[in-house]
């Protein structure tokens, strides 16, 4: 997460990079190839100094440290990691099995999903980054919440996750022989973005949210396909629920309500549903969905890039809202094709 912040933050016309910390001696080339010959300098974590903004890529409990740190230096904090998602501190340290050493801040964070919070976020000091599944799963499942349409206590998620959202760290389940050729599950109850989705969610409705999730890894590198089974109050139909779609995201630039029509006479059905491949290297998500009527069920289909926007590209977002940019600024490239 921190390297792709850098690619993208590089590419920015308004922001210098001052510094990027790394304990080691080694050189930014030696973590990213792709950054070499970059000149970017690297310093220790501990001679960081002010600036307009610092970009945390830390495990959990790590940021918490910086903004601490950084408190009263004018300096804003954009967290990819944790530490500032949830409102509750207690539930926080349950679902992560920490203390919070900075609860006092926990308030004055904002959730960075701007679609959502866009005028809060241009104001604060910390911005909490959502985590990738909760992006896609909150994007993909808001409007459906906010317009009271579904069954708000049943919501069943599947997650399908690119490799790159377990971070940089080796590990045998993301070792090439094992995940090649293999879907992986993992952290299948209970998983910690859950918290994130129904706290999110729950702003929207004065119903109780309960998100089902389940997420496994995929043998691709980045993205998240969130595959949303939700049970409609009424028999609803799959025009008007695109409509809902377009009158909440139709003018927001990196929300793309796929509304490709069905194929007549196809005998398979690919055309109306958003792909992965296609937000690769990109702050967009694509929403997509379809009706079953028979059953009375809504499938919503959310794409992303875990990197991207379920990540360092809606980071870039967040600054830009914060210095009162266009948002869009360093971030209107699309995918990657054929990636």
């Amino acid at each position: 997460m921190g390297g792709e912040a850098l690619r993208i933050l590089l590419e920015h016309p308004y922001v210098d990079v001052v510094w990027a910390t790394s304990r080691s001696q080694k050189s930014a080339e030696h973590f990213h190839r792709n950054f070499y010959d970059s000149n970017i300098k690297l310093i220790n974590p501990d001679d960081i100094t002010p600036c307009d903004a610092i970009f945390v890529a830390l495990p959990t409990g790590h940021a918490m440290d910086i903004a601490l740190k950084m408190l009263g230096t004018d300096t804003k904090i954009i967290d990819l990691g944790a530490d500032f998602r949830l409102k509750n501190v207690g539930e926080w340290e349950n679902v992560y099995n920490k203390t919070h050493l900075a609860p006092e801040l926990v308030s004055e964070a904002i959730y960075g999903i701007p679609e959502l919070h866009r005028e809060d976020i241009m104001k604060a000091n910390i911005i909490a980054n959502p985590g990738c599944y909760s992006s896609a799963m909150i994007l993909g499942l808001a409007p459906l919440v906010k317009a009271n349409i579904i069954e708000t206590d049943r919501i069943v998620v599947d997650g399908l996750s690119g490799t790159a959202g377990a971070g940089a760290d080796l590990d045998i389940t993301m070792h090439h022989p094992e995940i090649n050729n293999n879907l992986l599950p993992y952290n299948v109850v209970n998983h910690r973005h859950s918290f994130e989705v129904e706290q999110e969610l729950g702003f929207l409705t004065p119903s109780k949210v309960t998100v089902h999730f389940t997420s496994t890894y995929v043998p691709i590198t980045r993205g998240i396909l969130a595959i949303c089974h939700c049970f409609p109050r009424h028999k609803v139909k799959r025009a008007d629920l695109l409509e809902l779609y377009q009158e909440m995201y139709g003018k927001e630039f990196f929300i793309k309500v796929f509304d490709m029509p069905k194929e007549p006479q196809a005998s398979w059905q690919y055309q109306p549903y958003p792909w992965v491949a296609a937000v690769a290297g990109t702050n967009f998500c694509h929403i997509g969905l379809d009706v079953d009527e028979t059953r009375n069920r809504i499938v919503v289909f959310s794409v992303l890039d875990s990197l991207g926007k379920g990540g360092a590209h809606a980071g870039v977002q967040n600054l830009n809202l914060l210095f009162g940019l266009d948002e869009t600024t360093g971030l209107t490239r699309y995918g990657l094709h054929p990636y």
